[in-house]
């Protein structure tokens, strides 16, 4: 039978990277792209709003919701009891209450709800607009994704190196929400920009795409870096990687990634410079519609990625097994 937790988990992690995506591209890349056009693109601006508006408040709820479930999963393991028994006994709120885990889950339900307020004061966006609801909002829910990081296994680390692990955890976490997240909402305002084919569409779409590039570079060095970090934590030993159930879900995770990379690098070396070299509505329609194809893909890969890490995450890492095992 399925472990309820690890699709939990997975609902829960893809949920909040997408949150903390859709937030990060609003203030990195969407906002200064569409602000340099003088509302040309009125259509297309209106559909992405509408649409990525949506998409934030369905995966903040599903992301709330599933968090809770999984606290209410992890007292029942504790205690012993039944899903629904924890829930209405009171155990869950001891939990939430009186354990490390609790109290992380207090801290990042407090994120939610200032990112929910914070929302809801910038819902209303103008030329002339402040900037500070956007960065606040970016903080919050990069605050929100990366306190994940005191649900995994840096946690149970003693001393400097479980503060070390927490840090790596906290900024792998992070630059998957800037990359994997931001990946729906790149997707969906090339589609509409494609759809619609307003005056000045082709340079909003070099515009985004390039700045999406830079931030997924940004994205994919911290990934690298913080990801070693982690993986020096959590195997051990190189023999680790092929001779445990965790070492091989670790390499077809970054097998994964690597795909991502090489279709980033792809779109980077090729795409990119072929839109910036198109001329005329069809040459660039063509190209972004290649785009689209290679965000869907990715995405398609970072739902793997996911996957994967809603399953080691409830396994003993590899460095905790008897070097006889590895």
């Amino acid at each position: 039978m399925p472990n309820p937790l690890i699709a939990v988990r997975d609902i829960h992690f893809g949920s909040s990277v997408i949150v903390a995506g859709i937030v990060f591209f609003d203030l990195f890349v969407a906002s200064p792209a569409l602000r340099q056009v003088d509302l040309r693109i009125e259509a297309t601006i209106a559909a992405f709003r509408i649409r990525t508006a949506a998409t934030l408040w369905i995966t903040l709820t599903v992301s709330i919701v599933s968090g809770f479930a999984w606290l209410c999963l992890v007292a029942a393991r504790i205690a012993g009891k039944p899903f629904a028994d924890v829930v209405a006994d009171g155990t869950v709120w001891i939990v939430l209450l009186q354990t490390q885990f609790g109290f992380a889950w207090e801290l990042r339900f407090l994120f939610a709800a200032a990112l929910s307020a914070c929302l809801l004061v910038r819902r209303i966006k103008n030329a002339g607009a402040p900037i500070w609801p956007e960065i606040l909002a970016a903080l919050l829910a990069g605050a929100y994704l990366g306190a994940l990081a005191f649900a995994g296994h840096g946690e149970e680390g003693l001393g400097l190196e479980r503060y070390f692990h927490l840090i790596a955890d906290f900024f792998h976490l992070v630059a998957a929400g800037l990359w994997l997240g931001g990946l729906i909402p790149l997707a969906v305002l090339l589609v509409y920009l494609r759809r619609f084919r307003e005056e000045g569409w082709i340079s909003v779409t070099c515009d985004a795409a390039s700045r999406f590039s830079n931030l997924g570079i940004a994205a994919v060095g911290i990934l690298l870096v913080s990801g070693t970090i982690n993986a020096l934590f959590l195997i051990g030993r190189v023999q680790a990687l092929a001779g445990t159930d965790y070492g091989r879900l670790l390499l077809l995770k970054v097998t994964l990634f690597a795909a991502m990379v090489g279709l980033a690098g792809i779109n980077r070396q090729y795409l990119l410079p072929r839109l910036f070299g198109d001329v005329g509505m069809d040459q660039g329609s063509r190209t972004v519609r290649w785009l689209v194809r290679s965000a869907l893909v990715e995405i398609a890969f970072g739902l793997g990625v996911i996957i994967i890490v809603g399953m080691l995450g409830i396994m003993a890492p590899a460095s905790n097994m008897p070097a006889h095992l590895h």
